[in-house]
This record gives C-alpha cells, sequence and structure tokens, in this order.
C-alpha cells in the first residue's frame, strides 16, 4: 500500500495460482505456444490453435505463425512476443486482419515492425492496440475506422496522423516521444480518461473544456511555443479540467517553464514536472489539493522549501536531478504538516538539509544522497525508514555510521535495522529501517 492508499502489489497464495491455471485450461481460458519448440505437440499445424480458446499468446517464429491455418474465426485477444531482433514485415501482419474480424486485443509491445498494414483499419471490434517499442514510425490512416478503440499505447512515433479524432470511444491514449510536432486534433473525444504524450504546441490548439472526463494528462515538447498566450491562458485550458487528478510537464532542454499559475487547478493533486523553470513564485501557488509533487531538473537557484512547506495536504515530495542548485535547503517549524515521503535524488550541490523542531511530523520514509547532512532528524518521531545513496560502488560508511548514530541516540527510535546494496545503476544504497513492534 502506497502512502495514497493505493495498492501496488498483491501475493496470490499457491493453491489459488494453481487452481486458477488449471480452471484456465479446463476452460480453455488462454493458450500460449512456442512456435520455436519443435518439441511441443502443440506446435503442430493441425493442432496449434484451438477454436474455442479465444485468447492466445504467441512466442518466436512469426513468419511460421502468419503462415499456418487458423481455424480461430472468434478470436478475441492476440499478443506476441519473444521475437527477438526479428523485424516483421508487413505482409506477416496482413493475416491479422484477414483471420481475426473480431479481434478485441492486439498487443504487440516489443515485436520490432517495418510498418503496420492498412488492412488493421478493417477490425473494427478492436478496443486495444499495443504498440509500444516497435520502432514503428507511422501510422496508417485506416486506423481513424477503429471506432471501437479505447486504448492505443505506442511510443516514438515519427508524428500521429490527424485521425485520432474520429475514435470517439477513445479512453486511454499513449503517444510519448513524437517527432514532429504536427497538428493532432483530439477535443472531439469526451470519453478521454488519460492523454500522454501530446505536445504543448498540440495541447493549445485544441478546446480542453471539452475533455470533460480527463483525469491524467502528460505534455511534453518545447514549452515555449505557448508563450503567445502569456503562460497565463495555458493554465486556464488546464483549469478547465474539472475532474484532473495528474499532470506531468515534461519541457524540452532548450526551453524552460515560466512562473506557474495552477491555484486555480482545484482537483489537481499529482504534478510531476520535468525542465528548467525561472522561478517558483507564491503569488501563484500550487493547486491547494496538491499530494504529490516530483521536480526533475527543474534547476532552480532559490531554495524551493519555504514555498513548499505550505502545501498543507502534500504528502509526497521528490526532489531530483538538479531540480535545485543551492547548497542548502531549510525546513522551517510547522512545515509540511502532512508530509510522509522526502526524497532528495541527485541533488549534487546541496550539502545540508536543516530541519526544525517541529517541522514535518509525519514523515516516514526519507531518502536523501550521502554528501546531504541532514540536521533536525532525530526528532522525527514517526520515521520508519531512511535510504542513503552514494554514487561510488565502493561503500563509504562515514554517512551510514553517522545517521546510524543519530537515530540510536535518539528518544524515539530504539530499535533499528540497517544493511546495504549495490543497486543496478552502480550505486551504494544503505538502508536504516525501524524493527516491527518498535
Amino acid at each position: 500500500m502506497s502512502v495514497n492508499a493505493r495498492v501496488v502489489e498483491c501475493w496470490v497464495h499457491d493453491l489459488v495460482r494453481e487452481l486458477a491455471v488449471r480452471k484456465a485450461k479446463e476452460q480453455n481460458f488462454f493458450i500460449t505456444h512456442d512456435i520455436a519448440d519443435p518439441l511441443s505437440s502443440s506446435t503442430s499445424n493441425s493442432s496449434l490453435f484451438s477454436s474455442k480458446c479465444r485468447p492466445q499468446s504467441i512466442y518466436s517464429d512469426m513468419e511460421r505463425y502468419a503462415s499456418v491455418e487458423h481455424n480461430t474465426p472468434y478470436l478475441r485477444s492476440l499478443l506476441i512476443f519473444n521475437l527477438g531482433h526479428e523485424i516483421c514485415r508487413i505482409l506477416q501482419l496482413d493475416f491479422i486482419g484477414k483471420c481475426f474480424k473480431v479481434l478485441r486485443v492486439l498487443d504487440l509491445e516489443g515485436v520490432q515492425i517495418e510498418s503496420l498494414p492498412s488492412i488493421v483499419g478493417t477490425l473494427i471490434h478492436l478496443r486495444y492496440l499495443g504498440l509500444r517499442h516497435t520502432g514503428l514510425k507511422l501510422l496508417p490512416l485506416s486506423i481513424g475506422n477503429l471506432r471501437s478503440l479505447q486504448t492505443l499505447d505506442v511510443n516514438n512515433l515519427k508524428q500521429v496522423p490527424n485521425v485520432i479524432w474520429k475514435i470517439q470511444n477513445m479512453r486511454y491514449l499513449y503517444i510519448e516521444g513524437q517527432e514532429d510536432d504536427i497538428p493532432l486534433k483530439i477535443d472531439t473525444l469526451e470519453n478521454l480518461q488519460v492523454l500522454s504524450g501530446i505536445t504543448f504546441k498540440q495541447w493549445i490548439q485544441n478546446n480542453s473544456s471539452k475533455l470533460t472526463c480527463l483525469g491524467k494528462l502528460k505534455l511534453e515538447g518545447r514549452y515555449e511555443l505557448v508563450e503567445a498566450l502569456e503562460g497565463v491562458e495555458f493554465w486556464k485550458s488546464i483549469a478547465k479540467l474539472q475532474v484532473l487528478k495528474s499532470l506531468y510537464l515534461k519541457a524540452s532542454e532548450e526551453s524552460s517553464f515560466p512562473s506557474l499559475a495552477m491555484n486555480s487547478c482545484l482537483y489537481l493533486s499529482k504534478l510531476d514536472i520535468k525542465g528548467h523553470m525561472q522561478k517558483l513564485s507564491e503569488t501563484f501557488p500550487f493547486p491547494p489539493n496538491l499530494s504529490q509533487l516530483t521536480l526533475d531538473s527543474c534547476r532552480l537557484d532559490c531554495d524551493p522549501m519555504p514555498i513548499l512547506e505550505k502545501l498543507p495536504k502534500l504528502l509526497t515530495l521528490r526532489l531530483r536531478a538538479d531540480s535545485y542548485l543551492g547548497t542548502e535547503m531549510h525546513v522551517s517549524e510547522n512545515g509540511f504538516p502532512q508530509l510522509k515521503v522526502l526524497q532528495l535524488f541527485e541533488l549534487s550541490k546541496v550539502i545540508k538539509l536543516n530541519i526544525e523542531n517541529g517541522a514535518i511530523p509525519w514523515l516516514m520514509q526519507l531518502h536523501s544522497h550521502f554528501s546531504t547532512r541532514i540536521s533536525g532528524v532525530d526528532k522525527l518521531s514517526n520515521l520508519v525508514e531512511v535510504k542513503i545513496v552514494n554514487d561510488s560502488m565502493i561503500p563509504s560508511f562515514s554517512p551510514f555510521t553517522r545517521v546510524l548514530r543519530t537515530y540510536r541516540s535518539s528518544r524515539y527510535h530504539l530499535y533499528w535495522d540497517h544493511s546495504w546494496r549495490i543497486n543496478r545503476n552502480g550505486q551504494t544504497e544503505f538502508w536504516i529501517r525501524r524493527k516491527k513492534g518498535s
């Protein structure tokens, strides 16, 4: 369970799992075929596919899969995985449109695709189309015929065809990493709930007040392209989204954000900002109901804490990758009244964080860099976890022992476990956790 009461994982008893797998096999709920396995009896042409099974997943040899006879006219879901560096030619994908007319789920994530055939536009019952990490650069215009499509997940296209507006059942649209910033009409998608990857320029060309169901939005690209609206007009377009909960702004390296004016975004609870910011201003405060805030690569010159500590409902604060270029940060008395998670990542110049008595009373998790000295941490009575990161693979125990000594001398923290490990980035992580029951 996360700090926002979201379930992030769950465990299933092994007996429950075995029962679910057995029942799935009995009812032909899902069949997986490894076509490249010559020892598998299920891979013969006569028995490769069951006409009774509706969801199927395919591993390996795409050419053989396309060449066999398919006796599955009612196939609902098709997932293709693990084709290595093999590139699927357009003729190898034509059979999908010819053989599976009632297909509802098509997932080709990770499969290297030369191009997507226009016949995919005949799959009028398709609801999910997954094309992420396929190397695909263009989508056929016929994709606008998929009137039942609810989810389109694709990335790194050269350009998105301006036919998406026709798919009025669309609910989840992921189009991150566009190379060409061409006009894209999306304000007809009144059922849209998640929009990720639209550029700032494309956004301001649409009427946001029509997107009445949009709850999650990610904008990226050059922010200067909206400066003609003086920034405030841009934020007004965001404020029109009455059910927006999550907003992610990612500016390109050569652009920057002006002063933010988000106090009218009353329903926004999660905000991620990546890119250079001119400053944080108290004149235009953050949304009043903000519970999660991430600042990344903002390169702020002034300490952001005096402004951020006034957010009354903030639960999680992440400062990443030179979001602040100063050397010291200060949290005053009664600052961050609800904060539970504070994460300071890659703030290479910050050498000191001073926490006054009475500040951050509900803090439970504290993550920081080994070069940052934190004073006042022994007064945090609800703290249960501390992580210190060292850029070197060779453990330097001096900051670790310094913090551990602080906790052991605290009147609040008498029982602590500690450990360390090398993470996947070659960094040393030191962990201090309160023992259960203490």
